[in-house]
C-alpha cells in the first residue's frame, strides 16, 4: 500500500509554493532576529539549529553575524537551494521535526515563521517539542514565532486570487475542527492544480501547556517582531521564549 504523504511535504517541494510566496520580507526578518539578539546577547560564537528552515534567510542572516547555525527542513528542494551558502559554521540537512535527532547540542533552537502545528494532534505537538528539549544545551533557549490565532480566525479572508508570475491563485480558508485550512487552486500551462494547507489554530494556552509538559519554562511572550507585549485581540504574532529546564 502507498504512503499517504503528509500536506506539507506535497507542498513544501512544489516550485509553486516557492511562486506563491517569493514575497517574503528579508529586511522584517532581519529587524526581529536583531531585536532578539539585542535582548538576549548570546555568546558570539553560539550555536544555532533553524527549525523548518526553508531556504535558510534566517540561518544564513544568523550566522552572517557570526553565530555556528544548522538549518533543517523536510524539503529537499529548500535544503538544495540552502547548500549554496553552507560553510564550515553553516550546515543545512534535510530531517522531519518529528523524528529530530542530532549528535550536536545546540544554545538556541528557533522554529520561525509559523513552521509549527502542521500535525494532526497536540500529542506528534508534543513530541516534536520533547525532540527539540533533547536538541538543547542544558538552560539552552527555544523560540517559537507563531501566527496570533485568535485575531487570524476573527478577520479570516474566505475567498480571494493573488496573481504571481502570471499565475492566479485562487485561495479559499476556513476553520474546521481546530485547523485552519487553505485550499490553493490553479492552472499553470494547461494543467490543473490544487494544494491544501492545514495548521493548528494553537492558542497562547496550547503552547504554555505543550512547553511545560516538555520540562521547558516560558521566560518571555511578544505579540510582534519589535518585541511588543502580546495581545490576543491585537498582536499579529504569538512569540515564546522558553528555557530548558
Amino acid at each position: 500500500m502507498e504512503k499517504k504523504t503528509d500536506w506539507f511535504e506535497d507542498w513544501f517541494d512544489s516550485p509553486y509554493y516557492h511562486i506563491l510566496y517569493g514575497h517574503r520580507d528579508q529586511s522584517e526578518a532581519e529587524f526581529f532576529l536583531r531585536n532578539l539578539i539585542n535582548k538576549y546577547q548570546p555568546k558570539p560564537n553560539a550555536s544555532i539549529i533553524d527549525l523548518a528552515c526553508g531556504k535558510g534567510r534566517h540561518s544564513i542572516f544568523l550566522n552572517s553575524l557570526g553565530f555556528d547555525v544548522t538549518g533543517v527542513d523536510l524539503s529537499n528542494e529548500s535544503i538544495r537551494a540552502a547548500n549554496a551558502f553552507a560553510n564550515q559554521t553553516l550546515h543545512f540537512e534535510v530531517g522531519d521535526l518529528r523524528s529530530l535527532k542530532s549528535t550536536k547540542s545546540f544554545d538556541f533552537a528557533l522554529n520561525l515563521f509559523t513552521s509549527f502545528g502542521y500535525f494532526e494532534d497536540l500529542d506528534t505537538d508534543l513530541q516534536v517539542i520533547q525532540n527539540i528539549h533533547q536538541l538543547l544545551e542544558p538552560k539552552g533557549i527555544f523560540l517559537i514565532d507563531f501566527f496570533n490565532a485568535h485575531k487570524v480566525i476573527q478577520h479570516l479572508v474566505q475567498a480571494e486570487t493573488i496573481e504571481k508570475q502570471g499565475i492566479p491563485f485562487h485561495i479559499s480558508r476556513k476553520v474546521e475542527q481546530g485547523k485552519i485550512l487553505k485550499n490553493i487552486a490553479f492552472e499553470h500551462q494547461g494543467k490543473a492544480h490544487q494544494y491544501q494547507e492545514l495548521v493548528q489554530a494553537l492558542t497562547q494556552k496550547d503552547f504554555e501547556n505543550l512547553l511545560n509538559a516538555a520540562n521547558f519554562k516560558i521566560i518571555d511572550c511578544f505579540g510582534a517582531y519589535d518585541l511588543s507585549s502580546f495581545n490576543s485581540q491585537s498582536s499579529d504574532r504569538l512569540i515564546l521564549i522558553a528555557q530548558k529546564n
